[in-house]
């Protein structure tokens, strides 16, 4: 049987083996298994001579972009939409302007220090 050749601390693998990958990937093992027998996620390869398999990492790391890719477009839609939204439901709601607000101190809240910190509502 061959040597093993000796790790490199600071140059990754090109494969990515079982337990690495469940870590970037963020689908299960099960469904890993599904997608890859329909296509849509890159094939294992057997490392010979043992029965260990690993996924190229070049490949992993472009499925992980082509699902950003797939859902960027949406999710900016959303922000855009969402902002938009925002923007008029607060310009709804926010309610009187300062010009609008009342003068008369008896309409408006007095300081904690006034009220000793009791509620003049609440008789004791």
């Amino acid at each position: 049987m061959p040597k093993p050749l000796p790790r490199v601390p600071h140059v990754e693998s090109p494969f990515l083996l079982r337990a690495e990958l469940l870590t970037v990937v963020p689908h299960s093992m099960a469904t890993i298994d599904r997608l890859e027998a329909e296509g849509k996620f890159p094939k294992r390869i057997r490392l010979e001579p043992t029965n260990r398999v690993a996924w190229l990492r070049r490949e992993v790391t472009a499925y992980l972009r082509h699902l950003a890719n797939r859902r960027r477009p949406r999710a900016q839609e959303d922000h855009v939409k969402a902002a938009n939204q925002g923007f008029v439901a607060r310009s709804k709601r926010s309610g009187l302007t300062p010009k609008d607000q009342p003068t008369n101190p008896d309409h408006q809240f007095a300081p904690a220090s006034a009220t000793s910190g009791r509620n003049p509502d609440v008789r004791r």
